[in-house]
């Protein structure tokens, strides 16, 4: 049946990404010298810390996908330099029946890349981060000491299935999806773009990807508009989104609806730690009935007043266990939605001397049998960094209108309030 021992058999959340075989990828770049030998010792060390990434995905008879442990050693850390053929580089392909956890140092004469890729049925992106943060502690400890020091072995991140039974959240009648309802099947909707699939859709492809990135004053004083009205920089920064889609669509009469995953680590009682569990998420959403004259600061308002309400009614807690976390592309019978996924603010990070962090990025890599679309946000080194993920035509062609939303809001709010 199975090539090593189970380890456990995929919660329903976690399976929707074993069947898209879904890796999140976390960049960090760095100015200095990665000593790759200490860099190796580390992640040896955080995959002893963290057992069940070093295992793999195995298909049952059912078609369920269960953990296994890998019999053979972790291939270990990927080596890209000016002298790596093509060959070896196509050979650092991502595969869940081989791996669940890999690392990828890009050396440059100015500037290195760090990339840490993890499967999305164990991890999300506070996860990834919560292992990142770990790896370059140990490294530094390798840098300094010239030993991570003792490693103990961590328990298997568990299912947001299990985390909330524990914690009493119980199925509602409600998902929270019902302030959609009112969009469901009322319009005569465009036919939705469809994206060049690959000739393969099975092979695991990095999605594309454009950015932003503000200043950290502009950054500054988005956070400062928030704070004066009220609302969440995650909020405007929807908002802003949702405004730039609805102009790109053309359709003024056609509301817009929204998603975005929740951390639930910061609303269950008691919390969750950044690597306790697999996919400790909720799925909030948001109707946007926007026109001509809608602002801002009014519109993240209502984003802000939906999740509170939906929060303090306990909807959001208890969403996922309505429906799957699957992308599928639009629910049918709704316009096209809008997804958005905050990472938050990026605190600094334990490293060796002469090593300095200097920017980050995401990216997603799963087998493309639907269209993709989404949006991140992240804050670092105080900037605010906005990606569309997306295989629909020009990724790139929203971000321009997010940008100047973001940055003419606060010096508009400061005018009128003068």
């Amino acid at each position: 049946m199975f090539s090593g021992s189970v380890i456990r058999k995929l919660a329903h959340s976690e399976e929707v990404f074993a069947a898209n075989e879904t890796y999140f990828g976390l960049t960090l770049k760095v100015i200095g010298d990665v000593d790759i030998d200490a860099m190796a010792d580390a992640f040896d060390a955080l995959l002893q810390s963290h057992p069940i990434f070093a295992g793999h995905l195995e298909k049952a008879d059912d078609g369920r996908h269960h953990i296994v442990a890998e019999d053979t050693m972790h291939p270990g850390m990927w080596i890209v330099d000016e002298n790596t053929s093509e060959s070896a580089i196509s050979g650092m392909r991502l595969d869940q029946g081989q791996s669940l956890l890999n690392l990828r140092l890009k050396v440059g004469s100015e500037q290195s890349e760090l990339t840490l890729f993890a499967h999305h049925s164990l991890a999300d992106g506070h996860h990834v981060f919560g292992l990142f943060e770990e790896l370059l502690s140990l490294y530094t400890d390798v840098v300094t000491t010239g030993d991570t020091g003792p490693v103990a072995a961590q328990p298997a991140p568990e299912p947001l299935e299990s985390l909330l039974e524990q914690r009493g959240v119980a199925k509602q009648e409600r998902s929270g999806l019902e302030r959609l309802f009112p969009a469901a099947f009322a319009y005569d909707l465009p036919a939705p773009a469809k994206p060049i699939l690959p000739s393969n859709p099975d092979e695991i492809q990095a999605i594309p990807v454009a950015g932003i990135r503000l200043t950290e004053q502009e950054t500054s004083d988005l956070v400062e508009l928030g704070r004066a009205n009220e609302v969440s920089l995650n909020s405007l920064v929807a908002a802003a989104i949702l405004l730039a889609e609805w102009e790109l669509r053309n359709t003024p009469h056609i509301p817009i609806p929204y998603f975005y995953p929740v951390d639930l680590r910061y609303h269950l009682t008691p919390p969750v730690g950044a690597t306790e569990s697999t996919l400790p998420l909720g799925l909030a959403s948001y109707l946007a009935e926007i026109g001509p004259e809608t602002e801002l600061v009014d519109l993240a308002r209502g984003v802000v007043d939906a999740f509170r309400s939906d929060l303090s009614e306990g909807l959001i807690q208890q969403s996922s266990l309505h429906f799957q976390l699957q992308y599928e592309g639009s629910l049918p019978g709704l316009p096209p939605f809008v997804m958005c996924t905050d990472v938050g603010w990026i605190p600094g990070l334990r490293t060796p001397e002469g090593l300095q962090l200097s920017d980050v990025c995401g990216e997603f890599y799963f087998a493309p049998r639907a269209p993709i679309d989404l949006y991140t946000c992240v804050t670092f080194a105080g900037q605010l960094v906005i990606e569309h993920h997306s295989n629909l035509p020009a990724p790139e062609k929203s971000l321009e209108g997010i940008h100047s939303l973001l940055c003419e809001a606060p010096a508009e709010d400061s005018w009128f309030t003068e």
